[in-house]
């Protein structure tokens, strides 16, 4: 079973800033994909990150709440979005440790029945002691094996906690296809998560600054999570060059 809790919780061209190692990314107007599974307890990050987009003149789709489901995760790459937002529950399995996605759908032995068998989703509780009912959690055998298509150079932002506890869930965005996974490395309450990345997501866009420099400037203004000690990072580390400009 996958515990965790998250606390209370385009128009554009991505390209690498120059340098020896930078790889070349491709250059596309797919715009950006925000999923808030927490959309109905607190609607108003989404509702002004969507809205400051916009103002830029950025596509922006919207996918939350019950909308989150196991199959909606199977279609995520190819929706095609140049940059993905992910405000959702993670939680790390506790015989792998590997951190899963939490879904909003129901657990139910007899559904998804291959993807339990092949351990790419699994049974999680965001508070095993709250009572609440569980829910399907899809892990990075998930990522690789039953995601349709490709991310195709995309940039993967993880608003979660333990995205990055360990790499093993970078690693599979990666190898489907992403440029570079952002995410926390421990529990992260929801206000500090939303207030970090609105101010990476504007560094990025409007500053144009490299991964590496907005979320080096992120951890400087923001910091680590003053409950949960949290440090925002970036997989893989030879990726932090990589630019995100509105075309």
């Amino acid at each position: 079973m996958a515990y965790g809790i998250v606390a209370p919780h385009i128009r554009r061209l991505f390209k690498t800033h120059q340098g020896a190692t930078a790889n070349p990314v491709t250059v596309r107007d797919d715009g950006i994909v925000i999923v808030d599974q927490f959309y109905s307890k607190d609607p108003s990050f989404t509702d002004e990150l969507k809205r400051f987009l916009e103002s830029l003149n950025y596509k922006v789709q919207v996918f939350k709440d019950d909308e989150v489901t196991v199959d909606f995760y199977k279609t995520l790459p190819s929706l095609g979005a140049g940059l993905y937002i992910l405000r959702v529950h993670a939680g790390v399995l506790n015989t792998s440790k590997e951190t899963y996605l939490f879904t909003s759908e129901e657990y139910n032995q007899m559904d998804h029945w291959v993807e339990q068998l092949t351990g790419q989703v699994a049974k999680g509780m965001v508070n095993p002691l709250g009572g609440e009912k569980p829910v399907f959690a899809v892990g990075p055998a998930f990522v690789e094996m039953s995601m349709e298509d490709d991310f195709r150079g995309a940039t993967i932002i993880l608003s979660s906690c333990l995205g990055l506890y360990d790499t093993r869930l970078a690693e599979a965005f990666i190898k489907k296809g992403a440029k570079v996974f952002i995410s926390w490395d421990e529990k992260v309450s929801l206000s500090h998560t939303d207030k970090a990345v609105y101010e990476l997501v504007k560094i990025l866009l409007v500053d144009e600054a490299t991964v590496s420099e907005a979320v080096s400037k992120v951890m400087e203004d923001v910091g680590v999570d003053p409950e949960y000690g949290a440090v925002l990072k970036i997989y893989p580390d030879d990726m932090g060059d990589v630019k995100l400009i509105g075309g």
